[in-house]
């Protein structure tokens, strides 16, 4: 029995070739829908059985892609950043298909990062949450670390036009990203503005900032 009272021994056809991915992908989504409607301290508040129920499927067909609660955690973290990085590069790809700049790229990047936080609160949550830490273990990486080069990478598109940090790259890629993540954190709180502009906004000052601080 699992901890929503299911036996996890019984067997199940299989999905014809192509519709497990597709189940995945409708488990990971429902659990996002979930995520959004209980915004709490919990890092998945949210039992398999309902996961099920928002999908439409039996429980026990949860068994089938994820052993337990923490390999569906990681799932939809890993699900989330492979999302929020598609985002930020797909928003580079047409600012630059238009001649912009580097600086001009990075603040695109910053507001399909702050639009997908938006959009995406409980999974951004779960994404960074305090237990995101068990997502590391032996013989894996922390699935942060795509978004990581991401944010390096158009640093990096920075100093190839010219401009220099002081501390390094590396050090101006986690003062932009801990801004923004930090203002996301006071915007989604219950005493905050929920104002979606203040974000884009904060995330055009945060840009503007790491920029002026380069040296070219």
């Amino acid at each position: 029995m699992n901890e929503d009272g299911i036996a996890t021994g019984t067997a199940r056809r299989r999905n014809p070739r192509g519709q497990g991915d597709r189940l995945r992908a409708e488990i990971l989504a429902a659990v996002g829908r979930l995520l959004d409607q209980k915004l709490t301290d919990n890092p998945l508040p949210v039992s398999f059985r309902e996961v099920a129920r928002e999908v439409g499927i039996a429980a026990q067909s949860m068994y089938l892609h994820f052993a337990d609660k923490d390999e569906l955690a990681r799932a939809v973290a890993e699900d989330g950043y492979r999302r929020v990085v598609e985002a930020m590069r797909a928003a580079d790809t047409d600012v630059a298909a238009a001649g912009a700049a580097a600086g001009e790229r990075l603040r695109a990047q910053a507001h399909a990062f702050c639009d997908f936080a938006r959009d995406e609160r409980g999974v951004f949550r779960l994404m960074f949450g305090h237990d995101a830490s068990s997502f590391d273990g032996p013989g894996r990486y922390h699935p942060a670390r795509l978004l990581w080069h991401q944010w390096l990478d158009a640093i990096h598109a920075c100093e190839n036009e010219g401009r220099h940090w002081p501390d390094g790259a590396e050090y101006a890629t986690m003062l932009l990203w801990s801004a923004l993540f930090g203002r996301f954190a006071l915007w989604s709180s219950t005493f905050a503005s929920h104002d979606p502009q203040e974000l884009t906004a904060f995330a055009d000052r945060a840009v503007d900032t790491v920029l002026r601080s380069a040296q070219r």
